[in-house]
C-alpha cells in the first residue's frame, strides 16, 4: 500500500487503484459457461439437422419409385445418387427370402414360383433351390419387353443377402443380355 504524501509510517492513506483481478475471474468463469452451453446446443442442432435430412430421404425414397416400396434392409454408401424416376428404369429387388420383384410386381419367389418348387421344400441343397430360382428369373427378364429395349436395370438387395447369391443375380442379369446395371443403396447420411 501507498502511504499518503507527507505522512509517517503511523498514518495509511486510501487506496486509489482499482483491482481488476476478482473482474477477470468472474468474467472468465461466465466464457466458460457461454462456451460450453453453446457446444451443447451446437450439438443439438447437428442431430436435428441429421434427423430431418433422415426423414427427408426416407420420404424420397418412398415417393421416387414404386419399386422402393418394398420394405428391405439396404446397405448404405456414401455415393452419387442415381434418378430412378428418369425415364421410370427398372429395379429388380431382391428381398432376403429371396424373391424377386419389378418395381412392386412379384416376377419370382423361389420357394414358390420356381418349377418343381413342392420338391424343392424338401431339397437339402439351397444351392440347387436357388440355382432353379434363378433360371426362373432369367426366363422372366428375357421376356420383359421394356428392359429388351432399354438393356438397364438396377439392383437392390438385402444387406443379408451373402455376398455370393448377389454376384450370382448379377452374373444372370448379364447372361439375360443385359449390359447395363447398377446396384442401389441408401445415402450414408453419418459422415
Amino acid at each position: 500500500m501507498r502511504m499518503a504524501p507527507g505522512d509517517d509510517d503511523s498514518e495509511y492513506g486510501t487506496l486509489s487503484e482499482i483491482n481488476v483481478t476478482p473482474l477477470v475471474d468472474v468474467m472468465l468463469v461466465l466464457l466458460i459457461i457461454f462456451m460450453v452451453s453453446s457446444s451443447v446446443e451446437t450439438l443439438r442442432a447437428e442431430q436435428e439437422v441429421q434427423r430431418i435430412r433422415r426423414e427427408i430421404v426416407e420420404e424420397d425414397i418412398a415417393t421416387q419409385h414404386p419399386s422402393q416400396k418394398i420394405s428391405i434392409n439396404m446397405p448404405k454408401v456414401n455415393a452419387e445418387e442415381v434418378n430412378l424416376n428418369e425415364e421410370q428404369k427398372l429395379v429388380l429387388t431382391m428381398t432376403r427370402e429371396p424373391a424377386f420383384y419389378i418395381g412392386e410386381t412379384l416376377v419370382v419367389r423361389c420357394d414358390a414360383d420356381a418349377p418343381g418348387a413342392s420338391a424343392q421344400r424338401g431339397s437339402k441343397d439351397p444351392e440347387a433351390r436357388f440355382k432353379r430360382c434363378l433360371t426362373q428369373l432369367e426366363k422372366k427378364l428375357l421376356a420383359n419387353e421394356k428392359l429388351k429395349r432399354d438393356g438397364e436395370i438396377y439392383l437392390r438387395a438385402d444387406r443379408a443377402i451373402p455376398y455370393g447369391q448377389a454376384l450370382t443375380v448379377m452374373a444372370r442379369i448379364r447372361k439375360a443380355g443385359i449390359t447395363r446395371f447398377g446396384l442401389v443403396a441408401e445415402p450414408d447420411l453419418e459422415k
